[in-house]
């Protein structure tokens, strides 16, 4: 199996969890963020994830890649009900993450940024969604202060949830991804317990946080 990715890109790491919390072997190609050509063979479009399966079949949809892998190989892991509070807390944290994330992701040494072009596609792309990224890096300091906030909430919802380590929810194949995408922030504040979970799935997952590359 082939899945193709960007590294920033939330939706897949949704992708690439299911693969790391079931030990399912693919490999991962990260495409050029301005490659149009090889996801619009695959699928029609340009977008990514796309898994590639062993029947040579071409799925483009995160959580239909996860649905696949999950139902095909070995016992599901996909098994616990969504948390309806916490998918709630994620439609409002949206809102702050990605105008924090994305100009980050801009200057960040991803692969699929390796190339001047690729790098420019993609400003010129997401600026025209976005804004400005200078004006977005602005905001920085009452972004940053409205999700610390936020994470404290998530906090008490994490609490409350029941743990199970050998089974996950839509909502931590969700979360985990926004999470992920907030760790290339300076200056965000990890609750014990959201921090502990953050690193937990991301162990699991075989998918790294960006703590270390944080702007």
């Amino acid at each position: 199996m082939k899945l193709y990715v960007y590294d920033h890109c939330p939706f897949c790491v949704r992708s690439r969890m299911i693969f790391g919390l079931k030990d399912v072997a693919c490999e991962i190609i990260t495409l050029p963020n301005d490659d149009e050509a090889t996801p619009t063979r695959l699928i029609g479009k340009k977008m990514l994830p796309v898994l590639v399966t062993e029947s040579n079949e071409a799925i483009g949809e995160s959580l239909d890649i996860v649905k696949y892998i999950d139902e095909n190989y070995g016992s599901a892991v996909v098994t616990v009900p969504d948390n309806s509070a916490i998918e709630t807390w994620m439609e409002e944290a949206t809102k702050l993450i990605y105008p924090l994330a994305i100009p980050r992701w801009a200057s960040a040494d991803f692969d699929e940024f390796r190339q001047d072009a690729a790098r420019h596609y993609f400003v010129s792309k997401k600026e025209a969604v976005f804004g400005p990224f200078a004006r977005l890096m602005e905001q920085t300091d009452s972004l940053v202060a409205e999700i610390n906030a936020k994470l404290e909430v998530l906090e008490l919802l994490l609490s409350q949830q029941e743990r199970d380590s050998g089974h996950f929810s839509l909502t931590d194949i969700r979360l985990f991804p926004l999470l992920r995408s907030l760790s290339i922030v300076k200056g965000i504040t990890w609750p014990a317990g959201v921090d502990e979970w953050r690193r937990e799935m991301a162990v699991k997952s075989h998918v790294n946080l960006n703590d270390d590359v944080a702007i």
